[in-house]
């Protein structure tokens, strides 16, 4: 697939299937991600990927984020849980610490082109992903559930990865509204 048209078809699929994609493909994106600028060759970014005990935990903790001790419908229950288990693949995506706060900004913008990266690269595979934030990417339970250091690392995002249901397509401002020339 050419790149302009792997850019075009990337999209954020938020309904996954339970298919399996192959361990081939999410290394290929892996080292597409490793591919990405970095300011000062900090290469800031670092990907873990949880399998189904550790997801089975994460799930408990959303539902203890978002529920609380209340009860709720079955639905709802079911909602999260397919949104955490469905994917194929769960990859915490993290950056590398550092108190200098340019640097920090700085790493922040590599570990984005590593993501974009990563989800160029699974389009072009026919796989699909989504990169989300939230309370629970924040929460010191997911450090843990992860075994990843707060001190060494930041949680910058879950990225989804799988085969599943491809929104529609969403109108983007034309050219003229974001792209100006000066002389």
């Amino acid at each position: 697939m050419e790149i302009a048209e792997a850019i075009k078809q990337r999209r954020t699929i938020h309904i996954f299937s339970k298919r399996k994609v192959p361990k081939e493909i999410i290394e290929r994106s892996i080292v597409a991600a490793n591919q990405a600028p970095s300011h000062r060759r900090t290469f800031p970014w670092r990907f873990t990927s949880l399998g189904m005990k550790k997801r089975e935990l994460l799930y408990q903790l959303q539902l203890s984020l978002k529920f609380g001790n209340k009860s709720t419908e079955e639905c709802n229950y079911k909602k999260i849980r397919d949104k955490v288990l469905n994917p194929s693949h769960l990859i915490v995506a993290t950056q590398l610490c550092t108190d200098n706060k340019v640097q920090k900004l700085e790493d922040y913008a590599a570990c984005a082109c590593a993501i974009q990266n990563l989800s160029l690269s699974l389009v072009a595979d026919g796989v699909g992903s989504k990169w989300s934030t939230g309370k629970i990417t924040t929460h010191p339970d997911t450090y843990q559930i992860a075994d990843i250091d707060p001190s060494e690392e930041e949680i910058i995002g879950f990225i989804w990865i799988g085969y599943g249901t491809q929104p529609p397509l969403i109108t983007r401002p034309f050219l003229k509204t974001i792209y100006r020339e000066r002389d």
